[in-house]
């Protein structure tokens, strides 16, 4: 018998973590599951929906573009129908704040009292405009998540103690983000293929993965970068993402004259490629619960230098650095990254796999879940 199940609050924004875990339990899923998708925000790109389709899910958007509030009563009204119609066995809700997990817990469970509901903290902290209001909402209503759902989810602990405070932490399943190993696996051979491709081929390359918003800190790492090249003219930086802040980023570096040497990337499907044409990845942000892609350069054996607001439980290789993200701290992330980038790729295969961090492990725990 087919099991099926809902996951709310996922979309390709920005290829955002979530969007790309919940893609590949779906492509690495057992036969007899069902997995559909129901978007608060719609899709950016038509191809991704028709190739989940392909796999067999459907994408629900159930958002609304207008006013903030009105769009949290449209969630809660077009949530009941998608539930209502697909008979769903477990509604799984991913989210940053409490607001969007209490609003459409509520209306999973208004629809269908028989539905199994897990509740899943992906961060520690809010991003965007007004955060000071977001944190008070957020923390007005995370007490409401008690008894709200049948099971608890986090990537770490601190974003455990941001969604979840009241609920006990034996009660809290922890599953990590996990990747697909064999694909991020060091290659010298893609290695020098996308290096050529970049015309990187012999220059020093700092990484960065991320949608350009507050929570991500290019700001900061645009800094950093400055200071290595002044010392390191060979320096480039690869930045690889889009978002609100890309346009505040590119004057940043027109202004330090840097605009041949850092490359805005755009949006890729195909990341594992381009974490080989790096030497070392910089993740300075302000908050994450736990970094997909500080997992995914570790896989490709990259050193990697994290901000000290990243949970320690990110580090699982040897070549991991936590530094703050003060102006006092810009020469720190400097001398780091000119000693990094000494130390080239590492296969780090084994001991990532041990970990249980590959994704037919992720995809195991998350069969656990809805087996419950």
């Amino acid at each position: 018998m087919t099991k099926r199940i809902l996951e709310v609050n996922v979309d390709d924004n920005g290829y955002s973590g979530v969007y790309s875990l919940i893609k590949r339990v779906i492509e690495n899923k057992p036969a007899d599951y069902q997995i559909d998708l129901a978007c608060l925000e719609p899709f950016e790109s038509q191809q991704n929906i028709d190739y989940l389709n392909k796999l067999g899910t459907q994408v629900y958007y159930i958002g609304y573009p207008g006013n903030k509030i009105k769009k949290q009563l449209k969630y809660y009204e077009k949530l009941q129908k998608v539930v209502k119609d697909g008979n769903y066995d477990y509604v799984h809700i991913h989210g940053d704040v409490a607001n969007k997990l209490y609003v459409t817990a509520l209306a999973a469970r208004k629809a269908d009292s028989g539905v199994k509901i897990i509740l899943q903290s992906h961060a520690s902290d809010v991003d965007g405009s007004h955060r000071q209001l977001k944190r008070f909402i957020h923390k007005s209503l995370r007490g409401k998540l008690v008894k709200l759902a049948d099971c608890y989810v986090s990537v770490s602990d601190l974003a455990s103690n941001w969604m979840f405070p009241s609920i006990p932490k034996s009660q809290v399943i922890k599953i990590m983000n996990g990747v697909d190993l064999a694909a991020f696996r060091y290659d010298p051979i893609i290695r020098k293929r996308i290096r050529k491709e970049l015309g990187l081929s012999r220059k020093h390359v700092l990484g960065h993965i991320g949608r350009f918003a507050y929570q991500k800190n290019h700001q900061y790492l645009i800094q950093v970068f400055a200071k290595v090249y002044a010392q390191d003219p060979q320096a480039r930086l690869l930045l690889v993402g889009k978002g609100d802040l890309q346009d505040e980023c590119k004057h940043q570096v027109h202004d330090l004259g840097l605009d041949k040497q850092v490359i805005f990337y755009g949006l890729s499907s195909n990341t594992s490629e381009l974490f080989q044409a790096m030497d070392v990845f910089l993740l300075p942000s302000h908050f994450e619960g736990l970094p997909i892609v500080g997992v995914e350069a570790q896989a490709a054996g990259l050193p990697v230098i994290f901000s000290d607001q990243i949970t320690s439980e990110a580090k699982m290789t040897n070549n991991v650095s936590f530094l703050p993200i003060d102006e006092t701290s810009l020469s720190a992330w400097q001398s780091q990254v000119i000693k990094d980038l000494e130390l080239g790729h590492r296969d780090d295969y084994d001991l990532l796999s041990r970990q249980k961090l590959d994704i037919t492990d992720t995809v195991a725990a998350f069969m656990k879940l809805y087996n419950s």
